[in-house]
């Protein structure tokens, strides 16, 4: 690491390297789509897409996930979210029941050798892990729970209730952004004052397990209490565990270019509306800070005057694992 180059400024710019890790890693890695509560009645369904693969979860007695396409001639079967006792194509009508079956397949007529069972929804694997439900697009995926088992062992998730969500679209490559949240601190220093008053950075620390990299410190504050833990799950998400408070980062890509990051929060149930408040108010200045900063580098990769940079080798531990696990992936190729 300490004789490592940092990747090239190509990485970050490049529409083919995009696809590559769309449909190598990002496609065959667990996102978090939606959570377990607004799923919690029978017939509840929640519809959304990740890098154009639209999906649908649905409660039948167990969640269900599916890609949300009729097998017919491809239109959406489910819209936003809700309750519903089936899905039904605004197309044409083919209706399938909450289990992913086709159920009707209206004025289809004598079709040869239609055999109704191969034509419902397909499926996509789904798990459980706190309050989320994820999904991977891929064949055959390792198991969650085992990846975040890890994760586990270090926080509790006890007493915790969601307030809101908010999103940050950021004109920056994807690994930009994660690429500033692995430094190992290093930028907080500089980037978050404020923040940084409150956190004991010489004793940051950052280690390895498995697919994650887990930066931990102690803190000084009502808001973050005594202990800050930081989480990254390859290749995109984020879990940030301090005092009453714990919020998660997705990092989703939208071009070469830019990104979104869905920002996810949850407070101790005790914890007062002032406080609630108070606290995003500080998270948000904290994240306008990263956007500034993102934007900025990825502005400087597109200069002549740059191409690849060096690692900080007591503090980028988590940035160069991330660099290389992606690498090793994109050699590998899709997954079959």
């Amino acid at each position: 690491m300490a004789a490592s180059p940092t990747p090239p400024s190509s990485w970050y710019l490049r529409p083919d390297i995009l696809q590559r890790e769309k449909e190598s890693v990002l496609l065959r890695s667990w996102q978090p789509v939606c959570r377990v509560e607004q799923l919690a009645e029978q017939g509840a369904f929640v519809s959304g897409s990740f890098l154009d693969q639209p999906w649908v979860v649905t409660r039948d007695g167990s969640l269900r996930a599916f890609y949300n396409v009729c097998r017919h001639h491809a239109a959406l079967v489910a819209q936003g979210e809700g309750c519903a006792a089936k899905l039904t194509c605004p197309y044409h009508g083919w209706t399938y029941d909450l289990d992913g079956r086709l159920r009707s397949a209206p004025r289809l007529g004598a079709v040869k050798e239609f055999q109704r069972e191969l034509y419902g929804l397909r499926p996509i694997a789904l798990e459980v892990w706190g309050p989320w439900v994820w999904l991977n697009f891929g064949p055959e995926p390792a198991p969650l729970l085992t990846q975040l088992e890890p994760l586990a062992g270090r926080v509790s998730l006890d007493g915790l209730r969601y307030v809101c969500t908010r999103s940050y679209d950021i004109e920056c490559n994807w690994k930009v952004y994660v690429d500033n949240y692995l430094d190992g601190g290093y930028h907080v220093e500089v980037a978050h004052q404020a923040l940084a008053a409150q956190l004991d950075l010489d004793a940051y620390k950052t280690s390895l397990e498995g697919s994650l990299v887990l930066q931990e410190c102690g803190a000084a504050s009502e808001r973050l209490g005594d202990r800050a833990v930081y989480a990254w799950l390859y290749p995109n998400w984020m879990f940030n565990r301090y005092g009453p408070i714990l919020d998660i980062n997705w990092v989703i890509p939208l071009g070469p270019e830019r990104c979104q990051t869905v920002f996810e929060y949850f407070f101790d149930s005790s914890c007062s509306q002032e406080f609630i408040e108070t606290s995003l108010a500080a998270s948000h200045q904290v994240q306008l800070e990263d956007v500034e900063i993102c934007e900025s580098v990825q502005k400087g990769l597109r200069s002549q005057g740059y191409d690849v940079g060096r690692y900080a080798p007591s503090l980028e531990i988590g940035e160069y694992s991330f660099h290389h696990w992606l690498a090793r992936d994109l050699a590998q190729g899709p997954q079959t």
